[in-house]
C-alpha cells in the first residue's frame, strides 16, 4: 500500500517518497475512498444524452389580429429555413455535451505496455510488461462541476438561439407579407384613379377638339396621368419584390398570398398593458445573452480551477510493483501565474456578459415602443385618411359639375381629382402599417407563437 504526493511547479516535477503503510492504515482509507467514489459516480447517469421529453403542444394560438394565411406561412418559412434546422441540431449536439461533461465524473482507466531492460529479479529476462491504472476523481478544484454547468449553460443557449432565429424568420416573413399588401393594394387604388384620369382625359379631349377648352388642359391631364402610371410602376415592383421574398423564405417558387386580410379597428391595435414586460421577459435574444452569462460564469469556475489542488483515488497493477492501491494529490502552476491571470480575465468576461443582459433589454423596449407608436399613429392617420379620402371625393364630383357650368378651371378639377386618388393612397398605408405594426407587437410580447418555443423564458 502507498501514498503518492507530488508538486508540479512549471515544467517542474517533484516526485515524494512512498510512503509504506500496513493494510490496516492509510492504504485501506485510499481503498475505501476509491470505492466510495467510485459508487458515488456510479449513482450518476452516464451515456448519452436522452432526448429532452418532447411536450404536448397543442396548434399555436393565433390572436385575432394575426391573419390566417400569414401565421401559416410564417410557420411553413420557420420550417423550411435552413437556419433554423441548424440550430436545432446545434440544441441536441449541446444536449450530448452535458452527457460528455457528466462522463468527467468516471473513473479514468489506462493500460499500457512497458519496454525495458534489467530491474527486479521477478522480471529480469523479460523486456515487456503491462500497467494498468484507474484513477478516480474525489476533488477536481471544480473543474468538474463547473464542465457540467458550462454544457447546461450551452444548452440553453442553443435553445435561445434556435428561439432567435423562429422570431427572426416570423418578423422577415411578416414584414414582406405587409409590404406585399400594402403595393397591391396602392397598385388597386392607383389603378381605380388611373381609370378616372383617362375619363378626364377623354372628357378634355373630345372638348379641345371642339375648341371649348384650350389645348394646355388636355396637356395637364395627360402629365397628371402619366404621374399616376409612374407610381403604379413603383408599386408594381414594390410588389414583385416582396413577393420575392416570401418564396424564397418559404422555398415556394409559386406561392402567392391568397387571402389578405381586411382592416378592422377592434383587433389591430393590442393593449400595451403588461407590453414591456411580456417582451423582456421572452425575448430570445435576452435569453441567449442570459445563457451566455451562465457560459461565462462556468468559465470562470474552470479557469479557477487550473490552480487549485486536485485529489483522486488510483489503482495501479503490473508486474513490477504489483497492485497498488492510494491517494493522489496534484497541483500546478502552468506559466507561472498564467492561470491566476486567466481567471481575472474570466471573471471580467462574465461580468460583461451580465451588462450585455441589460443592453438587450433595453433594445427590446426600444423595439416595442417604435412598434407601438407606429400603431397609435397609424390608428390616428385611419380616422383621419377616411375623412379626408370622403371629403377629397366629394370636391372632386362638385368641381367636375361646377367646371361644366364654367365656375372652376380644368386645372381644379385635376387638383382635386389628385388629392382624392392620395387620400385613398394614405388610407391604404395608414391601414396596412396599423395591420403590421399589430403583428409585430404580437410576435415581440411572444402572444403570438408561429412555433410552441424550444425553451420557455
Amino acid at each position: 500500500m502507498w501514498f503518492h504526493k507530488h508538486w508540479n511547479l512549471g515544467s517542474n516535477f517533484l516526485s515524494g517518497a512512498q510512503m509504506g503503510v500496513g493494510r490496516t492504515g492509510l492504504g485501506r482509507i485510499a481503498a475505501l475512498a476509491l470505492a466510495g467514489a467510485s459508487t458515488l459516480v456510479c449513482a450518476q447517469t452516464y451515456g448519452p444524452a436522452a432526448d429532452p421529453a418532447t411536450a404536448a403542444h397543442g396548434p399555436s394560438v393565433v390572436p385575432a389580429g394575426v391573419a390566417p394565411e400569414l401565421a401559416a406561412i410564417t410557420e411553413r418559412a420557420i420550417d423550411a429555413n435552413p437556419a433554423m434546422r441548424a440550430a436545432r441540431l446545434n440544441t441536441h449536439a449541446a444536449a450530448v455535451d452535458v452527457s460528455a461533461a457528466r462522463w468527467q465524473r468516471a473513473p479514468s482507466v489506462s493500460v499500457g505496455a512497458f519496454a525495458f531492460a534489467g530491474g527486479s529479479q521477478i522480471v529480469r529476462g523479460q523486456n515487456v510488461t503491462a500497467n494498468l491504472t484507474v484513477d478516480q476523481p474525489i476533488y477536481a478544484g471544480g473543474q468538474i462541476a463547473g464542465g457540467i454547468e458550462r454544457a447546461k449553460a450551452s444548452v440553453r443557449q442553443s435553445e435561445a438561439v434556435t428561439d432567435e432565429t423562429a422570431q427572426d424568420i416570423a418578423l422577415r416573413v411578416t414584414n414582406a407579407y405587409f409590404d406585399y399588401l400594402l403595393a397591391t393594394r396602392r397598385i388597386q387604388a392607383l389603378e381605380q384613379g388611373l381609370t378616372e384620369h383617362r375619363a378626364l382625359v377623354g372628357s378634355i379631349e373630345r372638348r379641345v377638339e371642339q375648341e371649348v377648352s384650350p389645348q394646355v388642359d388636355l396637356e395637364l391631364a395627360r402629365s397628371r396621368t402619366a404621374q399616376l402610371m409612374e407610381q403604379q410602376t413603383t408599386a408594381n415592383a414594390q410588389s414583385a419584390s416582396s413577393l420575392e421574398q416570401l418564396r424564397v423564405l418559404l422555398n415556394d417558387p409559386g406561392f402567392t398570398p391568397a387571402a389578405p386580410p381586411r382592416y378592422d379597428p377592434a383587433v389591430y391595435y393590442p393593449s400595451d398593458a403588461q407590453a414591456v414586460e411580456e417582451a423582456t421577459t421572452c425575448s430570445p435574444t435576452r435569453r441567449r445573452l442570459q445563457a451566455a452569462a451562465l457560459v461565462a460564469r462556468a468559465d470562470q469556475k474552470l479557469a479557477t480551477s487550473q490552480y487549485l489542488p486536485r485529489l483522486s483515488a488510483q489503482f495501479s497493477s503490473n508486474e513490477v510493483t504489483g497492485e497498488r492501491v492510494g491517494l493522489s494529490l496534484t497541483q500546478s502552476l502552468n506559466g507561472g501565474l498564467a492561470p491566476i491571470e486567466s481567471a481575472r480575465a474570466a471573471r471580467s468576461r462574465r461580468q460583461a456578459a451580465e451588462v450585455q443582459v441589460g443592453a438587450a433589454a433595453q433594445d427590446v423596449q426600444t423595439q416595442l415602443a417604435a412598434d407601438f407608436a407606429e400603431n397609435r399613429a397609424a390608428g390616428a392617420r385611419v380616422e383621419s385618411s377616411h375623412t379626408a379620402a370622403a371629403a377629397a371625393r366629394g370636391v372632386t364630383d362638385s368641381y367636375q359639375r361646377l367646371f361644366v357650368v364654367g365656375r372652376r378651371s380644368w386645372l381644379d378639377v385635376m387638383n382635386a381629382a389628385l388629392e382624392s386618388i392620395q387620400a385613398d393612397l394614405a388610407v391604404q398605408d395608414a391601414e396596412v402599417s396599423a395591420m403590421a405594426s399589430a403583428a409585430r407587437i404580437q410576435l415581440r410580447t411572444c402572444r403570438w407563437q408561429p412555433e410552441p418555443q424550444v425553451s420557455r423564458p
